[in-house]
């Protein structure tokens, strides 16, 4: 197969998108805050359901909390942890929440389920 120049282009690292999305991992993440919205997560269930560790989910949390992505929704009295949830308020949540839907109807839509 032939590689054209198109195909070797790269993107950098500081493109919107790669600030948003990152590496793989982060894109889970937001998958997940995206899947639970309306609903609470401890940094625990955020590594469970993205099938990453605890250190990945504190290595993005910042990055995700600066954007505006995910916001702190309590901190439990109990010593534990601060719960996160994805920002309603925030227009690129809401285009995450959006873009999933969408995406999911084509994927149905090809697949012959719709």
């Amino acid at each position: 197969m032939s590689t054209t120049a198109e195909d070797s282009t790269s993107y950098p690292d500081d493109a919107p998108l790669m600030a948003l999305f990152g590496p793989p991992a982060r894109t889970k993440l937001v998958s997940v805050f995206v899947a639970e919205r309306g609903r609470d997560l401890s940094v625990s269930d955020v590594s469970r359901q993205a099938n990453v560790s605890r250190t990945t989910v504190y290595d993005h949390l910042d990055d995700l909390l600066e954007l505006g992505v995910i916001e702190e929704s309590r901190a439990t009295n109990d010593g534990h942890s601060t719960m996160y949830e994805l920002n309603e308020e925030s227009d690129i949540a809401e285009l995450c929440y959006k873009l999933e839907g969408v995406t999911l109807r084509k994927l149905l839509e090809n697949d012959g389920q719709v």
